[in-house]
C-alpha cells in the first residue's frame, strides 16, 4: 500500500507546496496540481526511498518549468509575509508599510497618509497577524482608492463611450479583473491597483465597452482595439501575472 505526505521546496525564494505519492512504480514522476505540485515516487523493494533525492530532482525540473513558463508557478506562491517599512506599489506609487502592535487594541487599523500605509494590529498571538494585515491592506484600499478609480472611470466614459453608468464598485475578487451588468453596475477587482496603470486603463476600457457591446463579439473588441490599439499587451500581463497580482 503507498502512503502520502506533504512538504514544501523552495525555488527563487518562493516556498511550493509538494504532494509526494510513495507508490508501486518504476520511475519517477512531477504534475502541476491545482493546489500542490505532486510527486510520485517509487516506494522501493527493499529499502526506504530516498526522498530527499527525489525532491533535488523536483527542484531541478521546477527550475525548468519556472524558465520555460514561470506564471505556471505563480499559483503556489505563499503569500507575502509584510514587515514594517516593506513597500507596495499601488496605482504606480510606491507606498511604505508601518506596522505596529497595540496591546489595548482589540481590532486592526489602517490609515493613509501621504505615500505611508500606517497599519495598528493587537498584540495577540492567538490569531494569524499577516491574515489581518492582508486583509486590513485590502479593506484598506478598497477605501482609499475607490474615489481615484471611479474618477478615472468617469474620466474614460465622458471622453469616449458618454454611457450611462448606475454603480462603481472596488472589490476583492480573484475570478475576474472586472465586470459589467446588464443594469449597468461596474466592478473591479482591488487586486487590479497592484497593476500598471495602463492595464489598469486597459481594463476600465474593457469593461466600459461592455456598455456598448454586452458580450465579446467582433465588434466588441474592434471597439476596444481603436481605443487602446495595444490591449493585447495588458490581456498577457495580467494572465502571466494573475497569481502574484495579490496581497
Amino acid at each position: 500500500m503507498g502512503k502520502t505526505f506533504l512538504t514544501q521546496i523552495s525555488i527563487a525564494d518562493n516556498v511550493i507546496p509538494v504532494k509526494v505519492y510513495v507508490e508501486k512504480r518504476q520511475n519517477t514522476r512531477a504534475s502541476l496540481g491545482s493546489k500542490y505540485v505532486n510527486l510520485r515516487i517509487p516506494q522501493g523493494l527493499i529499502f526506504k526511498p530516498d526522498v530527499q533525492k527525489h525532491l533535488k530532482w523536483l527542484e531541478g525540473w521546477l527550475k525548468q518549468v519556472q524558465d520555460q513558463k514561470p506564471q505556471a508557478l505563480y499559483k503556489y506562491f505563499n503569500s507575502r509575509n509584510y514587515e514594517n517599512g516593506d513597500i507596495i506599489r499601488l496605482y504606480d506609487i510606491d507606498y511604505s508599510i508601518h506596522i505596529s502592535l497595540d496591546s489595548e487594541a482589540t481590532l486592526g487599523k489602517i490609515k493613509l497618509l501621504n505615500k505611508e500605509i500606517w497599519i495598528t494590529i493587537p498584540n495577540n498571538k492567538e490569531y494569524d497577524r499577516q491574515k489581518l494585515i492582508k486583509h486590513l491592506l485590502i479593506k484598506g484600499c478598497q477605501k482609499f482608492f475607490k474615489p481615484r478609480l471611479s474618477h478615472r472611470v468617469l474620466e474614460l466614459n465622458t471622453k469616449y463611450f458618454e454611457k450611462e453608468i448606475s454603480t462603481i464598485k472596488l472589490k476583492y475578487n480573484k475570478s475576474n479583473w472586472g465586470s459589467c451588468s446588464s443594469s449597468k453596475n461596474l466592478n473591479f477587482s482591488v487586486r487590479l491597483l497592484l497593476a500598471p496603470s495602463e492595464v489598469i486603463d486597459y481594463v476600465i476600457i474593457h469593461e466600459l465597452t461592455h456598455l456598448v457591446e454586452m458580450n465579446h463579439s467582433d465588434r466588441f473588441w474592434s471597439i476596444v482595439s481603436k481605443i487602446v490599439p495595444s490591449y493585447k499587451e495588458s490581456e498577457k500581463f495580467l494572465k502571466m501575472y494573475n497569481h502574484s497580482l495579490d496581497f
